[in-house]
């Protein structure tokens, strides 16, 4: 699939975000990294580091006053943005691949692979503002922004938001999985991405005796898959690559499964939906067994693998659950 054509915000740039206009003008972003979806869903192709190093920025202070890297905390971050009833609101998503900061000694904003869809509300302006003129003052309250959105507690989403990725026909989850797998292509050395971490546990303890049917579900995925291509796509260890631009859908399907748990672009959407579908004041109420409430875990849609994996599939990790089938039949062009 030709992404960019598919997704190229070209011809309608002058109906583009303001903040996407401002990052143009300012060169920030280039047209052919701008993309949209049919249903008014828009993103860059370029992460908030990269924004922020575009303009010499390249660290900050934390409230604590200790300095830090952008390319270790923002780098994972992009900016999307959706239309309301009151205008133009944006948020983040994060792509991260395997990661390995932390056994360098780096300190970084972590290093398991995945895809997080905010539901939160991001202040642009505080971004814009940085990119004219990045002072300590403006950095720091950045960060702070940044961390309110991705990461800190006792949030509350925008309505717009939720009401956009709760309906079954929102096609951004598709263009951002998309993004995803070509991300992760981009890290392939000599046509091969090694597995992450949290996907080799799992074939470790599939391979023991008596493993139980949901740790094998992603490693007899990989090997069904391998059969379907008619080749070894991953052979557990590694996943083979004939180029980050030209994936076979059993590439993408390989580096989906092993790096977010989702076995299918419809499961990896019905992810997202599942999540908003539980933005409410009942969903608030903290769940003793949980430590918190169901709220919070929904505001940020994760997906990725962890030890959440070995609980028991989830709706979505079924394929003939009717929440992927109505991303089937909303989406089967997917």
């Amino acid at each position: 699939m030709d992404l960019i054509r598919r997704y190229s915000a070209g011809r309608d740039l002058d109906r583009a975000p303001d903040c996407f206009r401002d990052l143009l003008e300012r060169g920030l972003v280039e047209e052919e990294r701008l993309l949209k979806t049919e249903d008014g869903f828009w993103t860059a192709r370029v992460s908030l580091s990269d924004l922020l190093k575009g303009r010499g920025i390249t660290a900050f202070h934390n409230d604590r006053g200790e300095e830090r890297r952008c390319d270790l905390f923002f780098d994972d971050w992009y900016l999307y943005a959706l239309k309301g009833e009151s205008g133009w609101i944006c948020s983040l998503y994060k792509l991260r691949e395997q990661e390995h900061e932390l056994e360098q000694g780096l300190i970084a904003d972590g290093d398991t692979p995945g895809v997080t869809v905010c539901f939160i509300r991001f202040d642009e302006r505080l971004l814009l503002d940085c990119l004219r003129q990045g002072t300590e003052e403006r950095m720091s309250r950045l960060n702070r922004e940044i961390d309110r959105v991705v990461a800190r507690q006792g949030q509350r989403h925008d309505p717009a938001l939720k009401a956009y990725f709760i309906s079954p026909n929102a096609q951004a989850p598709y263009l951002i999985a998309r993004l995803y797998v070509r991300h992760l292509a981009s890290f392939a050395r000599e046509g091969s991405l090694m597995v992450p971490d949290h996907y080799r546990r799992i074939w470790a303890l599939s391979q023991e005796p008596g493993a139980k049917k949901k740790t094998r579900r992603l490693p007899d995925f990989i090997r069904a898959n391998n059969q379907a291509a008619g080749r070894i796509v991953c052979d557990q260890e590694r996943i083979f690559l004939t180029g980050a631009d030209s994936l076979s859908v059993w590439e993408e399907l390989a580096l989906l499964a092993t790096h977010t748990g989702n076995v299918s672009f419809h499961s990896f959407a019905a992810e997202i939906r599942y999540h908003a579908q539980f933005l409410t004041a009942l969903a608030r109420i903290p769940v003793p067994v949980l430590g918190k409430s169901v709220y919070a875990s929904a505001i940020r849609a994760d997906m990725t693998i962890d030890d959440n994996e070995f609980e028991g599939p989830a709706p979505f990790y079924r394929l003939d659950s009717p929440l992927v089938l109505e991303q089937l039949r909303c989406h089967p062009e997917e």
